[in-house]
């Protein structure tokens, strides 16, 4: 059982408390939400708009992506490692994201480096997607003088996509990954001494970690 869902945890004495988002909070998930909420309500209103006056296929191979990526392929590569995922039961309960359904087991051991490219290209592709889709119509557009008025809606749309995507990046990486509990992930920012500490709360978290070569107090690899 992870520290993390371990309900007589001596959380009050630990020493890394207010150094890690190890416990599930609602104001940590609502959070999240926040940071990414302008780049996802500005990247769907686009969608919609360009199904209006253009074709809703956009929508569809984004919506397609969305439940494949997050519904199963991201909890695989990334979720799987994280303490959050050893909760018993079936639901995701976590940070981010929060009420998938876990169809994999849990993996105490660090991703590795092919999972890390696998959720960075995903990653990718989710951020990137919209707003090249978003100028590609611009550039369609530009060549229709009746669709002046769309055009200026869509590109206001897609200059907030663009703002709302690096909020969000820069939000994760000053805000959440240098708190967040899934050490491997590659955009984590957590401190080996810190990540040490919480390995040695989690002997199985820690024996999974050693045996893929990690050296604690060390913070190197093998």
């Amino acid at each position: 059982m992870s520290c993390t869902w371990d309900d007589d945890a001596d959380c009050s004495n630990c020493e890394l408390r207010g150094e890690l988002d190890c416990k599930w909070e609602g104001r940590l998930l609502l959070r999240f939400y926040k940071i990414g909420s302008l780049a996802l309500v500005s990247g769907f209103s686009a969608f919609i708009f360009i199904g209006l006056i253009h074709s809703w296929v956009p929508l569809i191979i984004y919506l397609v992506f969305w439940a494949f990526f997050f519904g199963f392929f991201e909890i695989r590569v990334l979720c799987s490692h994280c303490p959050y995922y050893a909760e018993d039961g079936r639901t995701l309960h976590c940070l981010a994201n929060y009420g998938t359904i876990k169809i994999w087991r849990y993996h105490p051991e660090p991703m590795n480096t092919y999972e890390k490219l696998a959720f960075l290209g995903g990653a990718v592709f989710f951020m990137l997607f919209p707003i090249i889709t978003e100028l590609h119509v611009i550039y369609t557009l530009l060549d229709f003088a009746g669709y002046l008025n769309g055009t200026i809606i869509l590109t206001v749309l897609t200059i907030c996509n663009v703002i709302g995507g690096c909020v969000f990046f820069f939000g994760l990486i000053t805000r959440i990954c240098i708190s967040c509990v899934n050490f491997s992930c590659p955009l984590n920012r957590v401190p080996r001494k810190v990540v040490d500490t919480y390995l040695k709360r989690n002997p199985i978290m820690k024996k999974a970690w050693e045996n893929k070569g990690y050296k604690i107090d060390s913070g190197k690899w093998d």
